[in-house]
This record gives structure tokens, C-alpha cells and sequence, in this order.
């Protein structure tokens, strides 16, 4: 009959054991977790764009989409924080951005270097606009002198252009006034938005701000 250890041997053995079963747990979590990011890269990798491109891509003869901003608005640069890029001018008027927008840092000045109508346009908001579809543009707007009457349109494209606007009149002060107009179109076109104000005193200017179209 073999002889017992002595008491003291026997724990130290037994916390040696105890020590090397935890390293050896530790070892196991490290390398599952391991196996676990692994895994998730792998999937990332699989649904990655790059992966369904030539599901994903226009077939021979199809348009691209018209591109759009934040919320599904394709008007460019619709809230002029910087500048006025993709706008046209109308009448004879200096164009820029200044502060302060109606819930931002700038919006769109059109001054008027003589008395008469100004305003700011930007064509292909929606291209080949379909038949049918229905639309709505809003926009902010003010003006240095009070009592302007400003026009919100939807307008096509060719000869005779279909149309559909909405007015409204400029109050004193730095109070915006929104503008909303529908429009349903009756025959495939490129749908621009117009924003206009008749009669502008000479040095005196149009605010326009976060103009938006939607389809609806």
C-alpha cells in the first residue's frame, strides 16, 4: 500500500490543477471568440456591395435614378448653406448666400439690381417625370421689403411647358412664409421648380430656403 502525500503536498497539487484547468478555459474562450469575429468579418465581406454588384446593376437601356438628397428630396442643394450651385438667376438680380436661414446658417438673397421680377429656377429636379405621377414642392420664403407677391411653381419642359403654381405675399419683419403647390403630370417631362417675386424695389431682395419636391 502506497503512502499518502503529505496534507500540504496534496493541496499545492490540488491548486495547481485548479490553475492550469483555468488557463485552459481561458484559452478556449480566447480562441471561440476568436472564431466568432472571424465569422462576422466573413459575413460583412459576403453582403458587401462590391459582392451583388451585377445583381444590383442597371440592365442595357434602363435610366439611373434621379439623385437625390437627404429624405428623398432631388433638389440640389436645396438649403444654400454655402452657395447657390445648381440654381439659375431670374431677371436681373445678384444672387449669394446669407445668414440667416429660416432653421439654418444661410439661405438663398436675390437682390434686385433694378425694379421688376427675380427669382432663382433649377431645371431636372425630376427627369422623364411619368404620366400620371403627382408631385409636391415647398419652399420658404421672405423678403427685405414686406408685401412681395411670391409664386412657387412646378413647371415642365417643351413648347408648352405644363405648370402648376401656388402665391403668396411677404410679411414684415424676419417671419418665413411657406409655399406648397401639387402638380400632376399629364405627359412625360423633366419637372423644374421656379420660385419668383414680381415687383422688387431696386437694392431690395428675395430670401428663398429649404426648397423640396416630393412625390406624392
Amino acid at each position: 500500500m502506497r503512502p499518502s502525500p503529505p496534507r500540504h503536498l496534496a493541496q499545492r497539487r490540488s491548486r495547481l490543477d485548479l490553475a492550469r484547468n483555468r488557463h485552459l478555459v481561458l484559452q478556449s474562450s480566447s480562441l471561440l471568440a476568436v472564431v466568432l469575429l472571424v465569422t462576422v468579418i466573413l459575413a460583412n465581406l459576403s453582403g458587401s456591395p462590391g459582392s451583388g454588384a451585377a445583381s444590383e446593376g442597371l440592365s442595357a437601356g434602363t435610366e439611373p435614378p434621379a439623385a437625390t438628397t437627404g429624405s428623398g428630396n432631388p433638389v440640389r442643394n436645396w438649403s444654400f448653406e454655402q452657395d447657390l450651385n445648381g440654381w439659375e438667376v431670374i431677371g436681373k438680380a445678384d444672387d449669394d448666400a446669407v445668414p440667416q436661414g429660416r432653421t439654418s446658417g444661410a439661405c438663398a438673397s436675390v437682390r434686385a439690381r433694378q425694379p421688376g421680377r427675380v427669382g432663382l429656377l433649377q431645371t431636372g429636379v425630376v427627369p422623364g417625370a411619368e404620366a400620371g405621377r403627382r408631385y409636391v414642392a415647398k419652399a420658404w420664403v421672405r423678403s427685405t421689403a414686406p408685401g412681395l407677391k411670391v409664386t412657387l411653381r412646378l413647371v415642365g419642359t417643351g413648347a408648352k411647358p405644363e405648370s402648376s403654381q401656388a402665391t403668396t405675399t411677404t410679411v414684415p419683419g424676419l417671419a418665413w412664409r411657406s409655399l406648397i403647390v401639387g402638380h400632376t403630370v399629364t405627359g412625360r417631362t423633366d419637372l423644374g421648380v421656379e420660385i419668383t417675386a414680381d415687383g422688387v424695389p431696386a437694392g431690395d431682395a428675395l430670401l428663398v430656403d429649404e426648397v423640396t419636391v416630393r412625390q406624392g
